[in-house]
């Protein structure tokens, strides 16, 4: 008689208490209940920054309450699940998972994510992924060297999907098996489910995309052989509205990724902050290095632009999807985002329950977004990243 395969379980908590170790224990009962009796493979726990002096108590709780085999995570300025989000704490969320499909490996790398520890980490993670799957990773801010971490991942492991966020919060720290980490890098490797990725970046393209024709370094100083500042005037002025949506939310420049593609829409861009502008050279300073012949569109982004392509991110998204149902997800969202953004609770959560119907997910809010665009990783700002298992 054939052996019935066991099926995937996962489940998802989140709550607020008098303390952190009050808000993880309710969240992780909540998650493990779930799973039923089986012992998850993977606890995803994320926690508002104030459990920093209660995390080695935190991490305790979360381990004993959830029994998970492998238990990665960190702080945020807000946490969320598919129930709702929450930005003041203390408060918790964690998923659990219980997956015969899922192959998950944590890693640890100490100290700064720089060269020496894409090397560290790909030896820790390259069995996992060898023949597919993607990487979630939670680097500490300090020291982080994002170009050369994902240059560096991409030459050793391949095309291999970074996903994740930059941990925020005061003071920045990771939950790392039996240990609160710092200055470190951590995560968890994944495999035997491919995911599909969702980016929302917030923005709506504004004024015309154009070439660059003058650059040094993180200075555009021509586009389209015009004062790139002029351009950005041009296209402010344009935009029905335009002076008042960049004076109520921001402005920021759009760099095509694939400058092949025409016409170019939202999704196609990889969206970075003007630092500033100079009146007397008419520069433009991003924080991007920038080059000649790369496309350049400038974008404006508010509430009304950041739904409409959260929106259009969930509709791609569950035509990939093409019927099949998220067995459990992450969704990592920036601090710059939520009720501060929308003016509302529970925003994003509300539409991607809305769109795609309920599902156990788990997430955070970050300084900065791990997610591939058009083939390649990046860290992405003022976004946010949809990583679903089906």
């Amino acid at each position: 008689m054939p052996t019935r395969r066991r099926a995937a379980l996962a489940g998802s908590g989140i709550a607020t208490g008098r303390t952190a170790a009050e808000a993880v224990t309710e969240a992780a009962l909540a998650a493990r209940l779930a799973c039923d009796r089986t012992e998850p493979d993977l606890a995803l726990v994320f926690v508002t920054a104030d459990a920093w002096e209660t995390s080695r108590e935190v991490l305790l709780r979360a381990r004993q309450v959830t029994g998970a085999r492998a238990v990665v995570g960190c702080s945020g300025t807000g946490v969320l699940t598919e129930r709702r989000e929450e930005e003041d704490g203390p408060a918790a969320a964690v998923l659990t998972v219980a997956d015969p499909e899922l192959v998950a490996t944590p890693f640890l790398v100490e100290g700064p994510a720089d060269a020496g520890a894409v090397e560290l980490l790909a030896a820790q993670v390259e069995p996992t992924v060898a023949g597919g799957g993607c990487l979630i990773v939670l680097p500490d801010p300090s020291g982080l060297s994002p170009r050369t971490l994902l240059d560096g991942i991409g030459r050793r492991l391949g095309p291999v999907p970074m996903l994740g966020a930059v941990p925020a919060g005061r003071p920045v720290f990771q939950l790392y098996d039996t240990e609160p980490r710092r200055e470190s890098l951590v995560g968890v490797a994944l495999a035997g489910r491919r995911p599909v990725v969702g980016v929302a970046q917030g923005c709506m393209p504004i004024g015309e995309p154009y070439v660059i024709t003058r650059a040094d370094r993180n200075l555009v100083l021509e586009i389209g052989s015009r004062r790139a500042l002029d351009v950005l005037r041009e296209a402010v002025t344009a935009t029905p509205g335009g002076v008042e949506r960049v004076a109520r939310a921001g402005l920021f420049a759009g760099i095509a990724i694939d400058a092949a593609k025409s016409p170019l829409g939202r999704g196609d861009f990889l969206v970075r902050s003007l630092l500033g502008v100079d009146d007397a050279t008419g520069a433009v300073a991003l924080n991007e290095v920038v080059r000649v012949g790369q496309t350049l569109q400038f974008q404006i982004r508010d509430a009304a632009a950041s739904r409409e392509d959260l929106e259009e991110m969930l509709g791609d998204v569950a035509r990939r999807l093409d019927g099949r149902r998220p067995r459990y997800g992450c969704y990592f969202n920036c601090a710059g985002r939520g009720r501060g953004l929308f003016g509302v609770r529970d925003h994003d959560v509300g539409v991607i329950r809305e769109r795609l119907g309920p599902f156990p997910l788990v997430g955070f809010f970050g300084n900065g977004e791990f997610a591939p665009v058009g083939g390649r990783n990046f860290l992405h700002t003022y976004t946010a990243v949809l990583a679903l298992f089906p």
